[in-house]
């Protein structure tokens, strides 16, 4: 089924068409809940209010070939609002600018497997990790990060510079404790 076969069948409400839909994007998109998500329970409810909002508002897809991309960024916005309204973020203000260093940071990444990663980012505190996924997985700029979250670009600069700084020490953790092993 092609991507426009898809789109019309999920706007005629087909049951068939919106399994496909589902099967098509379930599996990526869950990942995305758990990046954002501070438990599998919110992991599920971002999931579920995504899929809602897509087969409600999947008459708005202009180019049936961006229909990955439409989806994902309504997993990522989802995402962004659920946190929104469940927790708030540290505000700090007038941080100018912060230096961040990327001496070995990526020699570490490579050196680990996409789950322990996943996992690593999953404890960073909200604040952090949101801005992290946004950033580092999403591309976002901090100007689009600040205005998505509500946050000054300060603070955006700030939960980054956070993420990276206890990645990198768990990351050093992780490896301790895999050469040890």
């Amino acid at each position: 089924m092609t991507n426009e076969d898809i789109i019309k069948g999920c706007l005629k409400f087909n049951p068939t068409a919106r399994k496909v839909l589902y099967d098509k994007y379930a599996s990526q998109m869950y990942s995305v809940c758990m990046r954002y998500a501070n438990s599998k329970d919110d992991a599920n409810d971002i999931f579920q209010q995504a899929f809602y909002s897509i087969y409600k508002n999947l008459n708005q897809v202009k180019k049936p070939e961006a229909l990955s991309g439409w989806v994902k960024r309504i997993f990522v916005n989802t995402a962004i609002e659920f946190a929104k309204k469940n927790a708030r973020f540290s505000k700090e203000e007038n941080i100018e600018s912060i230096v961040i260093s990327n001496e070995n940071w990526n020699e570490a990444i490579q050196k680990l497997c996409i789950e322990e990663l996943a996992g690593l980012i999953q404890q960073l505190p909200e604040g952090a990790r949101m801005v992290f996924n946004l950033y580092a997985v999403e591309g976002y700029s901090h100007k689009e990060i600040a205005e998505q979250l509500d946050i000054s670009l300060g603070t955006s600069k700030s939960q980054l510079f956070d993420a990276r700084k206890k990645l990198k020490v768990a990351i050093n953790n992780l490896q301790t404790i895999n050469s040890i092993i």
